[in-house]
């Protein structure tokens, strides 16, 4: 008998979208789940998002160290103090007569100030490694901030298609119902034999079953909705009812989409930014041969009687340079060179799989669209085709396993049309995130709504 193999199939098709099994427990909280619209869901995302939140604070420890660097052209005040006891006095002998020159116990406090004159762009090129670090954490925040954005649509149009695909089951539910109301009439005056019930009975329990899954995928979906939203992941929200913005004008030629993600992915702006940085890096190497040119002053006070000067200014103009540290700045010298090479070979790769990943992203645009047309008019010949063989078995023209088959055809076609709805949404929004635009599209749109 093919029944089974009917069965089995139907089921399959409600189950294939998710990603394991559960069981139908809290299934109550569907219905209770507060509605949230696209709008909304990114502003919630971009607001709350913990990924994002680092991002920034990214940015405030970046920025912090460009003022570090930033010191050393401002001058460098110390004060100090001691206490200085000893068992004797300091003395000195003087015509076999020793004479004290100084008391046993002092207290002396000193205060100095040292400034930087010249240092052959040593500092200049450290405030650059650290403006450079921080422009890479502004790039990777918007990085961070583009990727919560794409992640959070999907995660929202991944609840819509939950709850499309839950209407799809409720409806293989009510078809595979009314199916076995026909077969136990057909049975009840003898037209159909009593297998034809039972094997209506099975399809229904089936989709039962698949219309229960359904409801988890429902709640599984809203739960990831939540979570990506910013919210623990226990939480449950739905995503709301009616249109949502998509980006629509057809596919632009894929030559113009990989001009415009070379020149807006911010992937390759941080990527430039650790070049330059590591440029900026071979010049604070190189600075470390030259010498650093340097005043100081200061002002020192002692608690000695016997000293006639106990307030004692200085000022000191020197300088200083290493004559040798174990070939140490020739190798920092030679390591920053090879960071800089290594770093550029990286952005060619970063080029070379944001070229793929932006045809990947025309090819699965292309695809959904003619998947969903396909399905479109599968739908349209299912439909006909289930009511055809349901008016035959009517007239004893068909089997029970015609109409089965039937009903198959049905759940797939419509199963595969909203898959294909929902593919080719989330298609055309990797596509323009592809294109590094993903946050400008969204910006007018999320904050018309505040």
């Amino acid at each position: 008998m093919r029944y089974p193999g009917v069965v089995l199939h139907l089921v399959l098709l409600l189950l294939l979208p998710l990603p394991f099994q559960a069981g139908a427990e809290g299934l109550d909280t569907v219905a209770a789940s507060p509605t949230v619209t696209f709008e909304e869901a990114v502003r919630s995302a971009l607001s709350n998002g913990r990924d994002v939140h680092l991002a920034a604070q990214d940015v405030r420890i970046t920025a912090e160290g460009r003022n570090v660097a930033s010191a050393r052209w401002l001058p460098r005040l110390d004060a100090s103090g001691d206490f200085t006891a000893l068992s004797e006095p300091p003395a000195t002998i003087i015509l076999g007569t020793p004479i004290q020159t100084a008391d046993q116990n002092i207290w002396r406090a000193r205060l100095t100030a040292e400034q930087t004159i010249y240092d052959f762009g040593r500092t200049r090129s450290r405030v650059d490694q650290a403006g450079a670090r921080t422009d890479v954490a502004e790039r990777l925040e918007g990085v961070t901030r583009e990727r919560q954005a794409l992640e959070v649509i999907s995660a929202f149009l991944d609840a819509k298609r939950a709850d499309a695909l839950h209407k799809v089951a409720e409806e293989s539910l009510a078809t595979a119902i009314d199916h076995r109301r026909l077969a136990r009439d057909q049975f009840d005056i003898g037209t159909v034999a009593r297998n034809d019930v039972l094997a209506a009975d099975v399809v229904v329990a089936n989709a039962d079953a698949a219309l229960i899954t359904a409801e988890v995928r429902v709640e599984i979906s809203r739960s990831r909705l939540a979570l990506r939203m910013g919210y623990p992941g226990d939480r449950s929200l739905t995503p709301a009812p009616g249109p949502y913005p998509v980006p629509t004008g057809g596919v632009p030629p894929l030559s113009e989409s990989l001009r415009a993600a070379f020149g807006k992915r911010d992937e390759l702006r941080a990527q430039d930014a650790s070049i330059r940085e590591g440029e900026a890096a071979v010049d604070t190497a190189r600075s470390e041969f030259a010498p650093t040119l340097f005043g100081q002053g200061g002002y020192s006070y002692e608690t000695n009687d016997l000293n006639p000067h106990k307030s004692v200014f200085s000022i000191l103009l020197g300088g200083k340079m290493n004559l040798f540290s174990g070939f140490a700045d020739e190798a920092l010298l030679r390591q920053a060179r090879l960071v800089v090479d290594r770093r550029k070979e990286t952005l060619g790769k970063l080029r070379d799989e944001i070229a793929l990943e932006v045809k990947s992203a025309h090819l699965f645009v292309t695809e959904a669209e003619k998947r969903k047309a396909v399905a479109e008019v599968a739908v349209v010949n299912a439909e006909e085709n289930l009511r055809i063989q349901e008016e035959r078995y009517k007239e004893g023209m068909a089997i029970s396993t015609e109409v089965l088959d039937a009903q198959t055809l049905l759940t797939r076609a419509k199963t595969d049309r909203q898959n294909a709805i929902y593919d080719l949404a989330e298609a055309q929004y990797r596509l323009v995130a592809a294109r590094g635009e993903l946050l400008d599209f969204l910006a007018p749109r999320i904050t018309a709504g505040r």
